[in-house]
């Protein structure tokens, strides 16, 4: 025995063997060895690749170190091999990395906890809604209202069609499809702008960008404007999708005069405009339901129309999601 306290059997194991020497245990399947890998362990095993320490790591996670590294002990006697490289003496260094076989099992476990995580909120939802699954549509302030109304009566109308819309905060939409929040989303993609790899993407309709202006500003008369007509004027700053809202870059070459701290939300963004401290671009689906006397709607010249896109997980088959996709 080595003298220090703390380690538990498993781990003293993992210390007295070579990086490259495998874990001896009781033959078993690969599925009963699988059985055993519990979603915590791959939880403190992800924690430990992103903090590059198992202080940290156990700090993030609100566990004891011990614990820690006993659960990662437990998981390399499963594996049959080390995940953590360790120094002469068996112990993981702080700031040492994971083996290949630990590089290729945090690969998996954040694919594994992803879906979990996505399952429990999906299966949460229906407890919450009923025993009928209902598709969760994600809309935000920019999605037109046509789109919302086509699908309350379609749902309304259609038995095997059941819908709720959730709204989704600006630049959040691929984050609460992949959390399970919602199960598709509508997102607007700029010209050429490729989905995030995880998804698929039905084509809803192209929607036009215009400017809006304080009431007073010079440009608030005109009836169009073009893109260069901004150049050296102030613009609210975007939360996200700073290319599609800011226009960057600019066809002129133009670096435009950003006002922050960026806008999180609609009546933010039309607060700052409205002040005449700065002018926005935004969605005709925005200028048409927040209309006020002292704001100023302008169409925009010289830019590509955004696509207007339905989004679901590329690996989401449940036919209810194909149905909503196929029917726009």
């Amino acid at each position: 025995m080595d003298g220090r306290p703390g380690r538990a059997p498993a781990e003293r194991g993992a210390a007295e063997r070579g990086a490259g020497e495998r874990v001896p245990g009781e033959q078993r399947t690969a599925e009963q060895r699988s059985g055993e890998l519990d979603a915590r362990s791959l939880r403190y095993l992800l924690a430990v690749a992103r903090e590059r320490s198992f202080t940290a790591a156990a700090a993030s996670l609100q566990v004891s170190q011990p614990a820690l590294s006993q659960a990662i002990a437990r998981m390399e006697g499963l594996v049959g091999g080390r995940l953590v490289v360790r120094d002469a003496r068996g112990v993981a260094r702080e700031g040492s990395a994971l083996t290949p076989a630990g590089q290729v099992l945090v690969a998996d476990a954040a694919r594994i906890t992803e879906l979990l995580d996505r399952a429990l909120v999906r299966a949460r939802r229906i407890a919450e809604e009923g025993e009928r699954e209902r598709l969760a549509v994600g809309i935000g302030t920019s999605t037109p209202r046509w789109v919302s109304t086509r699908l309350v009566q379609a749902s309304q109308e259609s038995p095997e069609l059941d819908v709720v819309l959730r709204h989704v905060p600006w630049g959040q939409e691929i984050a609460h499809l992949v959390d399970g929040k919602v199960d598709v989303v509508f997102l607007h993609l700029a010209e050429g702008e490729q989905a995030d790899a995880r998804v698929r993407t039905t084509h809803v309709a192209d929607t036009e960008r215009v400017a809006v202006f304080a009431r007073g500003h010079r440009l608030a008369s005109e009836p169009s404007i073009d893109i260069a007509d901004l150049d050296g004027e102030p613009i609210v700053d975007a939360a996200s999708d700073r290319e599609v809202w800011l226009v960057e870059p600019r066809p002129s070459g133009a670096v435009a005069p950003v006002l922050g701290p960026p806008a999180t939300t609609v009546e933010e963004m039309l607060a700052v405009v409205a002040s005449g401290a700065a002018m926005a671009i935004t969605s005709q689906a925005v200028a048409a339901a927040h209309r006020s006397d002292d704001l100023v709607y302008v169409r925009l010249r010289g830019l590509e129309p955004l696509r207007l896109v339905l989004v679901a997980l590329a690996e989401d088959e449940r036919p209810a999601v194909a149905d909503l996709l196929a029917s726009f």
